[in-house]
């Protein structure tokens, strides 16, 4: 059986509902051909949408997409500071906070972390690790610049905002990692950190409120939860438990948007020494990039600096029929931080419209024969 890997672009609300519609078709269909993906991927609204995917089933995608935006999600009772985004003009981050938790249920958790090996897929998150230059603590004027920055995405590489006073690192958090594959660059994403590693994959400072810190992302438990696994009890038992994911470069960093450092992952683990191990573990026969660009442009990191499209590993692989890039073949309606339901689900049918187009064509047809 030939092995699938899907990697999921990151795009914000709009282009993630496209996404959305677009694997509610693509999931029921590789689970009745019996070529459902062996791995999944992504960052920000990809990383969420590849935790759809490894649920196993597309009636997760339904539920995340057509309760987005819907009143009671989130109950106007929670709105805490950190989620103030815009400076308090956007609930975003509010709907954000409770959508993964909504959609990301006991059920869903158990179909990620409880599958039998055999049928499993196995998930990769991608966050951003930053870190100021001179070691003082990632803090809201930083949060600010990295606002600036993400805003100047799009403009000619001139224009954009490139501040030099930041280390960024690309920190991978995977489901049923063996623990000799982890490291400071790749983590274990558990029942614990599972929708916080989420939630660090998708904000963006300022706009989405407060950046994660390492603390909130342990794959442990302090304190004895039934529904935690990996629980512990006990200053001596939590320090044992904790020692193996607490890194120095961590302390006053923050944990943002993955795009900013890894939007696309090819080069990175052919190249990457640190994801090595990672990169061998997850090559596949065919992969499909699910492209949130309107161009089909493979970005490597959100601020759009690098296409790889003209890599050579990238040509090498659309040649040899390894790779299939699926992109908008429409005007995408939604807007980035749309939490508009009616919007949401117009832009969402589009792409399950386009998805059944793909399905039917001769070009899709051949590329999941051709091995």
């Amino acid at each position: 059986m030939t092995a699938f890997c899907w990697v999921l672009d990151s795009g914000g609300a709009g282009r993630g509902a496209w996404q959305g519609g677009v694997l509610y078709e693509l999931m029921q269909w590789a689970r009745a051909k019996g070529c459902y993906p062996r791995i999944v991927m992504g960052a920000s609204a990809g990383g969420y949408a590849a935790a759809d995917v490894a649920t196993g089933t597309h009636e997760t995608v339904m539920k995340g997409w057509s309760h987005w935006g819907l009143e009671g999600i989130p109950p106007r009772t929670h709105e805490l500071p950190e989620f103030r985004s815009l400076g308090g003009l956007s609930r975003f981050r509010s709907f954000l906070y409770h959508s993964i938790r909504y959609v990301m249920s006991a059920r869903e958790l158990t179909a990620v972390f409880d599958t039998p090996p055999e049928t499993r897929t196995r998930l990769l998150v991608f966050t951003t690790r930053v870190r100021r230059r001179d070691g003082r603590p990632f803090s809201r004027r930083d949060s600010l610049h990295y606002f600036f920055k993400s805003s100047t995405r799009k403009l000619p590489r001139a224009w954009k905002y490139l501040p030099e006073d930041y280390i960024e690192d690309p920190v991978i958090f995977g489901s049923h990692l063996p623990s000799s594959m982890c490291n400071e660059l790749v983590r274990p994403l558990t029942r614990v950190n599972y929708h916080n590693a989420i939630e660090a994959s998708c904000l963006v400072p300022f706009a989405m409120g407060e950046p994660m810190r390492a603390e909130e992302l342990l794959p442990v438990w302090r304190g004895l939860d039934p529904l935690h696994p990996n629980a512990c009890s006990g200053d001596a038992a939590w320090e044992e438990m904790v020692s193996p994911y607490q890194f120095a470069d961590d302390v006053g960093a923050a944990f943002l948007d993955g795009g900013f450092s890894l939007k696309m992952p090819f080069r990175v683990f052919e190249e990457d020494g640190r994801f090595n191990k990672l990169s061998e573990s997850v090559r596949c026969e065919k992969t499909i990039v699910f492209c949130c660009d309107p161009q089909g442009r493979l970005w490597e990191t959100s601020m759009r600096l690098a296409s790889l499209n003209s890599w050579e590993g990238v040509r090498r692989a659309l040649e040899e029929e390894r790779l299939y890039i699926l992109f908008p073949d429409h005007p995408v309606e939604a807007g980035f931080l749309s939490t508009n339901n009616s919007r949401t689900m117009r832009t969402f049918t589009r792409g399950r419209e386009q998805a059944q187009r793909v399905l039917s064509g001769e070009r899709f047809k051949h590329f999941v024969n051709a091995i």
